[in-house]
């Protein structure tokens, strides 16, 4: 209960950044961690008063839970205790015009992106010092270790070791859902653990860009400088995402060559390595190679079998050797879609009340799988851009011309967008290349399309069957 405990400072942390400072100061400050209960699912929280407890259920229930689910990913439900103050003096209930006023100030008052005078915090858009952003359901503890990932692992090991010393940076790379993140979190929370005064910082390069441009447009790069040269342990998921983005990677740059020449470590994850990068400068590409580049490989068949059945004993789930041999053979390259299949199943197998996984659920569990969902990286027989086109064309229901035309009606500009992403990541076109094709399109068109699809096929399923349906024609 104790390690649970030490997060709610964080959870505190974090709302702060969604509600105004007065409300979180007569509603928030006083709301303390009690337990936590039935496997992390509940949280108890005491508050001074049932007013208190009315007033946060009805104005701010959903962004307080997920502020709480942040560092508490399991908790499903929020309960509170009344806890009086005997010692305290009696704190009056909040008038009604109090509550009128935070209100309105919610309503009316601008993000305050001004320079604030505490040193704890540079800017409002800059996490405070003490807040790492790490989530407590990454650790070593829940990460399964297979052939795939092993030399990763070693490495994250040996950097926990001698960080800043033996390999800086670190460059981990590999395709979707094969625990990058996971595994670069872990390190995070395992060296906070043998090293807690150390300044660590978890951020994906998007984020990292959003707060370089509010810092370029606020006029505060000094503050932005000073922010990030203090860690000591930077940890930058998916670079790839500040492609094309020159003054966020120039402040990269000069951020990457502060920290490694004080021996601070640096790890980077990306969906490919370094040489593969597109629209990054040759220097940080050199940069990325100075250290160890691991690649984390798709898990084997046997590796499948070894994760799914930690992941089952974890969730509780009574399958069989063949049910994880039928489950690792359906899902053949996420580590991610694997999780999302355990938990359906999970789901399934709360609800039925019985003692084993029905085989007639599972199958239909893994019946409605797209094989998009399991596998994007087939071997595509196409042979040039004009097949391609013709084939976004016949799925997403949208005419060659219009693709190769100027639209930007939204079906027209996905169809584009889809056509520009096969050109570039299975022909391997250049970006003149395919605006040339596209029409005279420029460089920074088709880098923001390819962009957004390698996003979208991550998180959306229908772009993800859209690609699927495309590769099945070509491959006819």
């Amino acid at each position: 209960m104790s390690v649970t405990h030490n997060y709610w400072p964080l959870v505190l942390e974090n709302l702060k950044e969604k509600v105004s400072s007065s409300t979180f100061k007569a509603f928030f400050s006083r709301v303390e961690f009690v337990s936590t209960s039935n496997q992390g699912r509940k949280i108890v929280l005491a508050v001074p008063s049932a007013f208190n407890r009315n007033f946060i259920e009805k104005k701010y229930k959903q962004d307080f839970k997920n502020s709480i689910q942040a560092y508490y990913p399991s908790v499903i439900h929020v309960e509170y205790e009344i806890h009086q103050d005997q010692e305290a003096l009696p704190i009056p209930s909040p008038s009604q015009q109090l509550l009128d006023n935070i209100e309105e100030q919610e309503k009316t008052a601008p993000i305050n992106f001004q320079e604030v005078t505490q040193p704890t915090l540079l800017s409002s858009y800059l996490p405070k010092k003490t807040l790492n952003n790490l989530n407590p359901k990454y650790t070593f503890e829940n990460f399964v270790v297979t052939r795939n990932n092993e030399l990763a692992v070693n490495v994250a090991h040996s950097v926990i070791r001698q960080p800043g010393t033996l390999y800086n940076p670190v460059f981990l790379y590999g395709k979707v859902g094969l625990g990058k993140t996971h595994l670069l979190q872990a390190i995070g929370q395992k060296m906070l653990e043998e090293r807690p005064s150390i300044n660590i910082k978890y951020i994906p390069a998007e984020t990292f860009a959003n707060q370089y441009i509010l810092a370029v447009q606020k006029r505060e790069t000094t503050q932005f400088r000073e922010y990030y040269r203090t860690v000591d342990l930077l940890l930058i998921d998916d670079i790839q995402f500040i492609s094309g983005k020159e003054a966020t990677q120039e402040a990269f740059f000069y951020t990457f060559n502060e920290l490694h020449q004080q021996n601070k470590q640096i790890i980077i994850t990306s969906d490919r390595p370094p040489k593969q990068q597109a629209a990054i400068e040759e220097r940080l590409i050199s940069r990325f190679e100075w250290g160890m580049v691991v690649d984390i490989h798709p898990p084997s068949l046997e590796d499948r079998i070894a994760i799914i059945k930690d992941k089952a004993l974890r969730f509780g789930l009574p399958l069989d050797d063949k049910q994880i041999l039928q489950i690792a053979s359906k899902v053949e390259t996420n580590v991610r879609e694997m999780e999302g299949v355990l938990n359906r199943v999970k789901a399934i197998y709360n609800l039925s009340g019985r003692t084993e996984i029905g085989q007639q659920e599972l199958d239909k569990t893994l019946s409605g799988l797209t094989s998009a969902a399991v596998n994007l990286n087939l071997n595509v027989k196409y042979q040039n851009p004009e097949s391609i086109i013709l084939a976004v064309s016949r799925v997403m229901g949208v005419p060659k011309a219009e693709i190769m035309g100027k639209s930007r009606l939204q079906d027209v500009a996905m169809a584009r967008q889809i056509a520009m992403w096969f050109m570039k990541y299975e022909l391997n076109l250049s970006f003149p290349a395919i605006g040339k094709v596209l029409g005279g399109k420029d460089h920074s068109t088709i880098l923001h399309g390819c962009q957004k699809i390698e996003t979208c096929r991550i998180n959306q399923i229908k772009v993800q069957q859209q690609i699927e349906l495309v590769k099945q024609i070509l491959n006819q």
